[in-house]
């Protein structure tokens, strides 16, 4: 049972609503920000496919998955869930594994990719603003970070993409 799914939930609105984080970009622009993560330098996740969600689908989900070349993780975006907290969040769970739920290591990833995605020169994003909110909220809800499996972001993104 995923215990801090609600907790985690709430946290996110206090960190991103109202924020550019929030609003909804359309699936293409998820996609292409998430593949720019995935095929950066950084990414030490897996093998992640982002797919459209069902066209009645009401919210996104992340599972693994078995290809004919392996494991993937498979992303699906609701249509009206495609902003950049639901891509970040989504892609946590991939970094994180699906087994993390919404616990401690979940927060650690979302904390991580939070701080990638928003260092793309997209609209005014404000890579420490995001990051710092996100942590505040999880420490506001008593939501603990745990340890790493992966490395640290690089305090800085190379490059720019354009959506």
């Amino acid at each position: 049972m995923d215990v801090d799914r609600a907790m985690v939930y709430a946290a996110e609105v206090a960190a991103f609503d109202g924020t550019d984080l929030e609003d909804v970009i359309g699936f293409a622009r998820v996609a292409s920000l998430l593949a720019s993560v995935i095929e950066g330098p950084w990414w030490p996740g897996p093998i992640v496919d982002v797919r459209r969600a069902r066209s009645d689908a009401r919210s996104s989900s992340t599972r693994c998955a078995v290809s004919l070349t392996g494991a993937i993780t498979v992303i699906r975006l609701a249509d009206a869930q495609t902003t950049v907290a639901t891509g970040a969040h989504e892609l946590a769970h991939a970094l994180a594994g699906v087994d993390a739920g919404h616990g401690p290591r979940f927060r650690t990833a979302y904390l991580d990719v939070v701080a990638v995605v928003t260092n793309f020169e997209l609209t005014d994003r404000r890579r420490s603003l995001h990051v710092d909110q996100l942590a505040a909220a999880f420490a506001g809800a008593d939501l603990a970070i745990g340890g790493r499996r992966w490395p640290a972001p690089p305090s800085s993104t190379t490059g720019a993409i354009a959506l």
